[in-house]
């Protein structure tokens, strides 16, 4: 019997996240993609991914934005999830200064068009020692063109307002495991630091890194937690 894995993507991301890690497996394993749905709220998004999948209880597994999005959907639909793992992900708010650069963002686009992810951005979300990869470089950046206008807007305009999970989930009976790196510019490791030792029915595990692209960079590691926790 196949281990069937539903992955959601994170912020601007489509299958192409997956192209390094789902070569590593063997076919015991069967992994579909799911993209954001094009809402402009979590419940909206969760209510779409509950009626499109028609399995009864699945896993789910969910890099950053999709992270998110897969421990929301564990809290609504708890019935449904077997186990869920949140890859480069922190369950928390937004803080009003990201806030309001979220609004600032998309009044710019509204203005000036939509634009590519610019390389010195990209290159702030790798390794250091990726930065000359330039198969890894244009991947995210064609992730994004590829994307499009429409997924920008309603996946930042969902994102605005995003509570803390962190209570609900520690309250919560899901088979939760977080997998993110400890210098990660975009996961507060203070913010999981103090939500690891607050919640003893969640697993997490830190890896040695600085990137974000886990799923990208260290497939390896993600692969090793897959099979582990799946």
């Amino acid at each position: 019997m196949k281990t069937k894995i539903y992955m959601i993507p994170g912020f601007m991301n489509d299958e192409k996240l997956w192209s390094r890690l789902i070569p590593l497996f063997d076919d015991t394993y069967e992994f579909i993609h799911l993209a954001i749905p094009l809402e402009d709220s979590f419940d909206k998004i969760v209510e779409v991914i509950n009626e499109k999948i028609k399995d009864e209880k699945i896993n789910l597994l969910g890099f950053s934005l999709g992270g998110y999005i897969a421990c929301y959907f564990g809290l609504k639909y708890p019935n449904r999830v077997n186990k869920i793992l949140a890859v480069a992900c922190t369950p928390a708010n937004l803080d009003e200064v990201e806030c309001q650069r979220r609004k600032e963002a998309i009044e710019f686009t509204k203005k000036f068009g939509f634009k590519g992810l610019s390389r010195k951005k990209v290159l702030s979300l790798v390794e250091p020692q990726n930065q000359g990869d330039e198969e890894l470089i244009n991947l995210i950046l064609q992730m994004y063109v590829d994307i499009g206008e429409e997924a920008f807007y309603s996946q930042f305009n969902a994102t605005i307002i995003r509570e803390n999970l962190s209570l609900k989930l520690i309250n919560s009976n899901l088979n939760l495991a977080f997998l993110y790196a400890n210098k990660d510019r975009l996961v507060s490791s203070k913010f999981m630091e103090e939500f690891s030792l607050k919640a003893k029915n969640i697993e997490f595990t830190q890896i040695e890194a600085q990137t974000h692209m886990l799923p990208l960079e260290r497939a390896k590691e993600v692969k090793e937690k897959i099979i582990q926790w799946f």
